[in-house]
């Protein structure tokens, strides 16, 4: 499959072209010649000889010479008939504008035929079900509902499963043209990995913008991903469905907390694809990623003309956890120089005193600041006004002055004069649309520039025989506790003392070698939350307070194994595995009791990973400080808890084949030690044989 044949045709063909004003066929011809594409446009359609002086062909068969793309303009009745002579006429690539709604007289979808003959032929296909595309370095649009003129290329690509957000970022007025905007539908044959390969591979394109309803070939996609981290060319991604439900029951607390979403966030952040949350924000990031001048330096510089707004901008930024740089001394000297008396230099920092023009002398100084990477004015530029054109003008001047790059930020979006955005855009100087958009654009450069990144290289620990023969004996799909404990043991995973007891002699045996107190739990793999049933007692300090718990559960469930486990102290924390129909065993670590249950005070990431990441997203959870000693606590041992942390990562890729869910709830994290005190496990299912 090659896509260039698909997206930079020399040669194409419009399949149901026609000569009736407003029709699809006359508009997509239409859209061809807004931009004046170079190239050679054939229009095929056995009703006519010409249509605007133009010969007409048959069929593509009877094109001399050949066609590298196809675009079919006809509908689901006529598609897979005109998809397969495309096709037979050796035709490299096709657009597919309809629906492929339907199936065939085989019983096929008309989607699954097209695609059937489409890998056949080695075809690449964009669609069905899409806008079209795109490619202003060729001059070339496709697309039924055309635009007149569109900006020059800026060095972004997009790609879109939402038609009509396609076409509302298309046509935006921020003078951002796209190099190349995919519409990519259905995805009958050619995925979004397809794409960022092509682009990365073959385009100039810096920033790759994508719109994305589901990732429908995973692998393919995170292979992608790796490939343009390598490149150092960002992927900037806004999931639609985030609040989308689970897709699955899941038997454990951390398969509850882990939506589908999770699993896309945690692949996101594992292979530095930025996510945004909204249109506006994915505008913003793009284009101050895509501005030519590098950011050197991890610190953002900000100045503003209004004490209020810079209140209200530390607000939002703190919210998305955008840092300012400290003003070094030097700075705050060179600045403070320009200010009336009684104002600090401080960043952000609110320039406006009596009146005095000082906007380019202090935010000139601030960029020479060694460890300032971006300076950025916030102000409102509201259109035939005079400061508007003095701040522009400013802003104009430290941009030349300076090497670093340079953003205007725009407090009220609709406020901004479109005059002036487009004068600086053409600049150079990244004109971002609002408070909020603009500074998670700004928290997202100074990331993906200077976040720590790079993952350790950790190996999968694969079970065991010994482990594997666990699984595979288990009468259930679901484990017993102890023989989950036993494929931790096995994993290197320390696990709290624990062993069957089957009499009250048991119970003195097993407190003799590890002393009080001692919890007794049912141990039965058909109950997985036993606490729910009364069928754990903890914190026995006793042969007598044992005896009678013991009892208690034996009358509560007869038939259920019961286990002894030493009592363990410290923080609790919740930590899984569970297996995301997309992307594999998926990991979710976070504090436990109320956190998880309420707070959702959870991090979710890709396994495997090393003791470094596991460290960040400890520290990254709301309640970190609980693990650091806040309130008089013991700090707990940070080493051999992220140690545990990643040797289950490995883990749980390891024995993806087998275990499609474990949990260790809680791990008991001391200052001296982290233990697993809790396991539920999930294997896949077996085979069934129906018996009837």
């Amino acid at each position: 499959m090659t896509v260039s044949k698909l997206l930079r045709p020399q040669t194409l063909a419009i399949v149901g072209a026609s000569p009736k004003p407003e029709s699809f066929g006359a508009n997509l011809l239409q859209s061809i010649r807004y931009l004046g594409f170079p190239g050679q446009v054939y229009l095929v359609n056995p009703r006519y000889d010409q249509i605007d002086d133009q010969p007409c062909y048959p069929d593509v068969a009877s094109i001399p010479g050949g066609v590298d793309c196809a675009a079919l303009a006809v509908g689901d009745a006529l598609l897979v008939d005109s998809f397969a002579s495309v096709a037979e006429a050796g035709v490299g690539g096709a657009v597919l504008f309809s629906r492929a709604y339907g199936q065939t007289p085989d019983g096929r979808t008309r989607g699954k035929a097209i695609a059937d003959v489409a890998v056949k032929a080695g075809m690449a296909v964009c669609g069905a079900n899409c806008m079209g595309f795109v490619n202003l370095v060729d001059r070339l649009q496709v697309t039924g509902m055309p635009f007149r003129s569109l900006p020059a290329p800026s060095g972004v690509a997009l790609i879109s499963h939402s038609g009509s957000t396609w076409s509302g970022l298309v046509g935006n007025r921020r003078q951002m043209g796209f190099d190349y905007a995919i519409s990519a539908g259905q995805e009958l044959v050619t995925t979004v990995a397809d794409y960022i390969r092509f682009l990365l591979e073959e385009t100039d394109a810096r920033v790759i913008a994508c719109v994305l309803e589901t990732v429908r070939d995973p692998e393919g996609f995170l292979a992608a991903a790796r490939l343009a981290e390598a490149k150092g060319v960002p992927i900037v991604a806004l999931k639609l469905g985030r609040s989308e439900a689970g897709r699955h029951f899941a038997i454990s607390h951390s398969g509850a907390l882990s939506g589908s979403n999770a699993a896309y966030e945690a692949a996101f952040a594992r292979y530095r694809v930025i996510q945004v949350r909204t249109l506006d924000e994915l505008l913003d990031t793009v284009e101050l990623l895509a501005l030519t001048r590098p950011m050197m330096a991890p610190g953002v510089s900000l100045g503003t003309d209004s004490g209020g707004e810079r209140q209200l901008i530390s607000d939002l930024a703190a919210d998305v956890g955008l840092s300012f740089a400290p003003l070094a001394p030097a700075t705050r000297a060179a600045v403070e120089a320009y200010l009336d008396p009684g104002m600090e230099a401080s960043n952000p920092l609110d320039y406006w005193g009596d009146g005095a023009d000082v906007m380019a002398p202090v935010l000139s100084e601030m960029a020479k600041d060694p460890d300032v990477g971006i300076v950025v004015m916030a102000t409102n530029l509201p259109p035939d006004r005079n400061f508007s054109e003095l701040s522009a003008a400013a802003i104009r001047k430290v941009h030349a002055r300076t090497d670093k790059p340079v953003a205007v930020m725009g407090n009220i979006a609709t406020t901004l004069s479109p005059v002036i955005a487009e004068d600086l855009r053409e600049r150079g100087i990244a004109v971002l649309m609002g408070t909020g958009s603009g500074l998670a654009a700004l928290r997202h450069l100074q990331s993906y520039r200077f976040g720590r990144h790079g993952s350790e290289d950790v190996v999968a620990i694969p079970l065991s025989a010994d482990a594997a023969a666990i699984v595979d004996a288990a009468p259930l799909d679901s484990l017993r506790s102890a023989d989950g404990f036993r494929l931790l043991e096995l994993a290197g995973i320390p696990v709290t003392p624990f062993a069957d007891i089957h009499s009250p002699q048991d119970i003195a045996a097993f407190a003799g070698k590890h002393g009080w107190p001692i919890a007794l739990k049912i141990d039965d793999a058909a109950i997985p939350h036993k606490s729910d049933l009364g069928g754990v007692v903890l914190n026995l300090k006793g042969s007598d307070e044992a005896l009678a718990a013991y009892q208690a559960l034996r009358s509560r469930h007869p038939a259920a194994p019961i286990l002894a486990q030493t009592m363990a102290s410290g923080v609790e924390l919740i930590l899984g595995m569970t297996t995301d129909p997309d992307f594999g065993p998926i990991v979710t670590l976070g504090l436990g009791g109320v956190f998880a249950e309420v707070l959702r005070d959870v991090a979710t990431l890709i396994p495997p990973f090393g003791v470094a990441e596991a460290r960040r997203a400890l520290e990254g959870l709301r309640g970190h400080a609980l693990l650091t000693g806040a309130r008089g606590r013991a700090p707990v041992d940070m080493d051999a808890l992220c140690t545990l942390v990643s040797r289950f990562s490995a883990m749980a890729v390891g024995a993806k084949e087998q275990i499609v869910e474990i949990e260790i709830n809680p791990i008991m994290a001391g200052p001296n030690e982290a233990v697993a005190v809790d396991c539920l496990t999930l294997r896949h299912r077996k085979a069934r044989h129906d018996v009837r």
